[in-house]
């Protein structure tokens, strides 16, 4: 299991199937047109999207732009500290040395947020490291998570790029019409 899954696994199986319907809530980021989609599933109200480089796959990628949504996680009285301490569980089991120090707390659209880091020196699985770069959302009903992963420690210019990235994602619903909110939700068909 790649590092990645880590996160996904760990929320999914703490989340009761929600029924299907469009999200009145959703994860708006600057565009990525230097990414394509490799990869995109959605269910129940879930969703995930891996955006990496052209000429790379979900298995062999140098960079990936995750957007998650677990749908009714919140709404459920799930928390942010709950999904935080699944996903270093993951990162704990699936990385010896992993280093990441606790999350910053911020708010974005009103509503409670963290960013945080972590840097695995040699994935298992792989026999690279990887590092991630994660600013998380609690939505009214569901759960936002937007990461960045290298399959390297990123230099300077990496982690400039990473961390600016992450400063553009917030928390879009269909009365806000900032640019960023204005091409609607992801969804499967893009």
């Amino acid at each position: 299991m790649s590092i990645k899954w880590i996160g996904l696994a760990s929320a999914l199986c703490c989340a009761a199937p929600a029924a299907a319907a469009p999200p009145v809530e959703w994860i708006g980021q600057a565009p990525l047109p230097e990414l394509e989609i490799g990869h995109q599933l959605a269910g129940q109200g879930s969703l995930i999207v891996e955006r990496i480089p052209a000429g790379e796959t979900v298995e062999r990628w140098t960079r990936m732009v995750l957007v998650q949504r677990f749908a009714g996680v919140i709404a459920r009285g799930g928390t942010l500290d709950e999904w935080h301490g699944h996903f270093m569980q993951g990162i704990e089991g699936a990385c010896p040395g992993f280093r990441g120090g606790p999350p910053t707390r911020l708010r974005i659209g009103g509503r409670a947020a963290m960013e945080f880091r972590v840097d695995c020196p040699r994935n298992p699985a792989t026999g690279l490291p990887e590092s991630f770069f994660l600013r998380a959302v609690a939505g009214r009903a569901d759960l936002h998570v937007a990461q960045i992963a290298f399959r390297s420690i990123p230099n300077p210019a990496d982690t400039a790029w990473a961390i600016q990235h992450l400063a553009s994602v917030t928390l879009c619903t269909r009365q806000n019409r900032t640019p960023i909110c204005r091409a609607g939700p992801e969804t499967i068909d893009r």
